[in-house]
């Protein structure tokens, strides 16, 4: 009888310390709900809401740091773009335009355009290419935008003069070229059209920058002529530009 008391005693000990127990952990949890809704407030307010407006959700808030941080980078990309020259070529307002020479007659001339394209396709960005040995409105162009006959390469960088080779190689150096360069399209395959040779064949004359015409004399109307005449949909090398990368 006296064990059995015992033994009762105890389960109403236990029953005793589960139930303390319980309450402990039902005052705890509504501490700690309480402090996570005081959380939520705070970031409320912090970001400008009124309470009662939806509280934003972690990917929400994870876009808004992405947009400061994407709008950050914009705006150090139009610092460093406004240190240099205001000199837009033609269709050069955002894209990267690359005056360059094919020759090899001059090596120091060919070897610099060498390094520069060399940087551009590292980067993997989109640009136009001129090579002025082989169409002279390009050679003329380019000696019109900085007043007197300079030699290649020449890079523009949305409608800004960057500067030629040794300017170029020392900004890829010390990481300014990189951020010149954000935002410009990325090259997925060569051009379609040229296949990255920037010139296309002229389908009028076959390349031959001549073209064949009748030739008639008033005076003589039975005597017809043939005469050679210049082809007007073509450069003096028989090519003309390739109208998707050019």
């Amino acid at each position: 009888m006296k064990g059995m008391k015992e033994r009762l005693a105890k389960k109403i000990k236990l029953i005793t310390i589960v139930s303390t127990l319980k309450q402990g952990l039902a005052h705890h949890r509504n501490n700690v709900d309480r402090t996570i809704h005081h959380l939520k407030e705070e970031i409320v307010v912090e970001s400008g809401q009124n309470r009662g407006c939806v509280t934003p959700t972690l990917p929400e808030i994870e876009d808004v740091e992405e947009q400061e941080q994407e709008h950050d980078l914009q705006e150090e990309e139009r610092g460093i773009l406004l240190e240099f020259e205001e000199n837009c070529p033609p269709g050069g307002e955002d894209s990267i335009v690359f005056y360059t020479t094919g020759l090899r007659g001059v090596r120091k001339t060919f070897e610099a355009c060498r390094r520069v394209r060399f940087l551009l396709e590292n980067h993997r960005v989109k640009y136009k290419e001129r090579d002025v040995s082989m169409d002279s409105e390009f050679r003329d162009q380019m000696w019109r935008l900085l007043g007197g006959k300079v030699t290649s390469p020449r890079l523009f960088v949305r409608g800004r003069y960057i500067g030629g080779a040794d300017e170029v190689v020392a900004l890829n150096e010390n990481g300014k070229l990189k951020k010149l360069l954000e935002g410009i399209s990325l090259v997925d395959s060569p051009c379609e059209c040229c296949k990255n040779e920037r010139f296309l064949i002229c389908s009028s004359c076959n390349g031959s920058s001549r073209l064949i015409v009748e030739h008639h004399d008033e005076e003589e109307t039975s005597n017809d002529s043939k005469m050679w005449t210049r082809c007007r949909e073509c450069n003096e090398n028989g090519l003309v530009k390739c109208p998707l990368c050019s």
